[in-house]
Parts: C-alpha cells; structure tokens; sequence
C-alpha cells in the first residue's frame, strides 16, 4: 500500500469506530433509565421544556418566535442554526435527538480528517494513527458530552481556525476563527499567537489574516443585532451577570480555603448552573477577566520568545489559558483542547496529552452522577414555558435556589 492509501485507510477506520461510539453512546443513554428516555442527554432538552435548551430553541423559532427579539438565547448568533436545523429535518423530539447527534458526527468527522494533515507529506503513516488514537481516547471519555452539546463544532472550527493560520492560510485561518468565535466565544483565542505572527510579519502579510477575522466578526455582529435589536445585548449580559460557578479554578480555591476554615460556602442554583453566592463569589469574580487577559498576554510572549514556529501548540495554550482562568468551567469545556492534544508533537505533546487524559477519566467518572444528565426533579416556576411573550420579557434570567452548605 502507498502512503497515502494507508493514511486514508487510517481516516476510514477512525471515521467507522467514531460511529460506533456515537452511536453507542446515544443508545446506552436511551436505555438507562426513564429520565434520559423523556429528557435526552446534556442541553438537547425534552418534549416537556419547549422554552429551553437546544431542543426548546428550534420549537419556539419554528413557532414564530425570533431568538433574542422574542426569547432570550444565550449563545452566539451562529449556534442558532445548530440547533435548529435538525428540528427543520424532524417532527419529535426523538428524531431531533438523532438529527442532532448526526450533526455533531459531522463535526467529528471534519477533526478526524483534519488531525492527520498536522505533519505534512513525509510524515509518517504511524504517527498519523497515535494521534487518531488519542483523539478517540479523548471521544470515548467524553462521548456524552460530544453528542449531547454543541460544543464540538466551535471546537473543530477553532482547531481548524489554527491549523490555517499557523500554515501560512491566514485569510482562511482569519474567516474560520471569525464563524467559530460567533458560534461559541472561545475559538477568537487562537487569533492571539496569530496577531503576534502578523505583526511581525506585517510588510509582507499586511495582517490579512486579522482583518478577515475582523471582518467576518463586524459582519457577524452586524446580522446578530439585525436579528435581535436592542434585545441582542441580552445574550452577552447573561453570561457578565453569572457569578463564580463552583466548577471555576477560583470556585474551587474558595470550598478549599472554606473547607480548611471549617466554613461551609454557600452556593446558589442560578442560570441553569450552580455558582457561590454573591456575598462569597461576586468579588473574586472580578479578577476572572484580568486574570484571563494576563494569561493570554503570557502565550503571546512566550510565542515570541520561542521564535514563531509552532502556531497550532501557541494557539492550543490560548485555549486553555482562557478555560483556566474563566469564572465558568463547565464540562464539556474539556472537548475543547481535545483536537489540539491530539495533534501536539514532540514531548510537550507527550506529557501534556497524559495530563488531559487525567482529566478526561476524571471527568468520566464523575460526570454520570452529577452534571452529566438532567434526572427528574421537581418543577419550579422557572422551568415551565411562559404564557407570552411578554410573560417570557418578564421572566428573569436564571432559576435561583439558594443552598446553606454544600
């Protein structure tokens, strides 16, 4: 067999075993108990919530409702169409499940085919197939979250995002990171080492790259406000009102600290998340930001100072400084970097490749008990579907149910 012919038999076998995985994975939750047969795994939501979650979004577009003009939506523009295109090829809520598992296949597919093409023609076939090897490592441990978020497509337009860029395809580079960045925030991060590469090549690239990733965020912004009006601006105070979620680096130090004090840390179950209560959390929380510009101010330098050659591993640490240092971390923030320790060389690949794997077994231990699936509990005013419209203007942004300890 030739060396291509082996790498793309390597693709089809990873494509075959993602798919069962998949497939796997959503039967297994289909059967496990009674509360993900009606509900469904992770944010998909049920035929009961057709207000909230993935699900709830394409029923109220489907019924006229405008997001952002006429309901809140959290996510950036670009998310929308995830959620609603597998309700515009279904009727149920079983279907959409399977439409929409299908459509993170896709994105799946599209890494799979992108991870093998980070060394070029000479690379060889077996290093092409350890790297698939982890990526699906990384798939089987966080496979719920995969099929049951959306957080694989900004992932894969990022990964793809910095593989353009650092391959001398800035303006493809620029676009891809522009859409993935007005799918989920986190993809803007790559174009941090890029800036530093443009700049410093600014005679001959005359920062292409960074004026196409502009571009394609101005025209992005543009069709957002377009769609919601003044109301867009909901979207992005929803997530700078949130607190301290107790997930976040800075949660944990204060339950650490609280449990060493013998203090108990309150702890309040508000947009659809649990996060310290103001009186705890509200002040630490102010240094999320900082923190995080501090820890991307310290990527760019170090990619200076490592002379510019390696775009993709620059660009995977911006990704994790932002995870990092964020006031939320939820789960499936771990698909993020999945692509990137994959696809890492040399022995910082090496040793940072294990340490994710850590994090993945520890997630996938933890995660089925806890955040993984939404089990039955009991109804609050928050979760039922409002009567109107204006009942939803009216409604508050997150359901609060403050807890003593924790």
């Amino acid at each position: 067999m030739t060396r291509n012919s082996k790498l793309t038999a390597c693709i089809f076998i990873a494509i075959g075993v993602h798919a069962a995985i998949f497939t796997a994975t959503d039967v297994g939750l289909r059967a496990a108990n009674d509360a993900l047969r009606s509900f469904g795994p992770a944010d998909l939501g049920s035929v009961a919530y057709t207000h909230r979650y993935y699900y709830g979004y394409a029923y109220q577009a489907l019924s006229g409702r405008i997001p952002y003009r006429d309901f809140v939506f959290e996510y950036p523009v670009l998310a929308f169409p995830l959620f609603l295109i597998p309700h515009l090829l279904t009727s149920d809520f079983d279907s959409y499940r399977f439409a929409f598992v299908a459509e993170m296949f896709l994105f799946d597919g599209a890494a799979i085919v992108l991870i093998p093409r980070r060394g070029g023609e000479t690379e060889e076939v077996r290093t092409v197939a350890r790297r698939l090897a982890w990526y699906t490592l990384y798939c089987v441990l966080l496979a719920p979250l995969m099929i049951g978020r959306y957080d694989l497509a900004p992932t894969v337009l990022a990964f793809a995002a910095a593989r353009w860029w650092s391959s001398g395809r800035s303006v493809a580079g620029g676009i891809t990171a522009g859409l993935g960045t007005l799918m989920k925030i986190f993809p803007g991060v790559v174009a941090v080492p890029a800036l530093v590469w443009e700049a410093s090549r600014f005679r001959n690239t005359r920062a292409r790259g960074m004026v196409a990733f502009l571009g394609t965020l101005a025209a992005g912004v543009a069709a957002w406000f377009w769609l919601g009006g003044s109301r867009a601006v909901e979207s992005l105070s929803y997530h700078t009102q949130r607190g301290l979620e107790v997930e976040s680096l800075y949660g944990g130090a204060l339950f650490l600290v609280g449990t060493i004090a013998g203090t108990k840390v309150p702890w309040v179950n508000n947009y659809n998340a649990f996060h310290v209560v103001p009186e705890w959390g509200s002040r630490l929380a102010l240094f999320a930001f900082p923190l995080q510009a501090a820890a991307l101010l310290v990527v760019m330098w170090r990619f200076r100072r490592s002379g510019m050659a390696d775009g993709l591993r620059y660009s995977a640490a911006a990704v994790l400084a932002f995870i990092v240092f964020c006031k939320v971390l939820s789960p499936q923030y771990l698909i993020w970097p999945c692509p990137f320790m994959a696809a890492l060389d040399g022995r910082t690949g090496s040793t940072a490749r294990r340490i994710f794997l850590l994090a993945c077994v520890t997630a996938a231990m933890f995660l089925p008990r806890t955040r993984l699936c939404h089990g039955p509990r009991a109804p609050s005013w928050g979760d039922r579907a409002p009567e109107s419209p204006e009942r939803a203007r009216a409604l508050p942004l997150g359901r609060a149910c403050v807890q003593p300890s924790r």
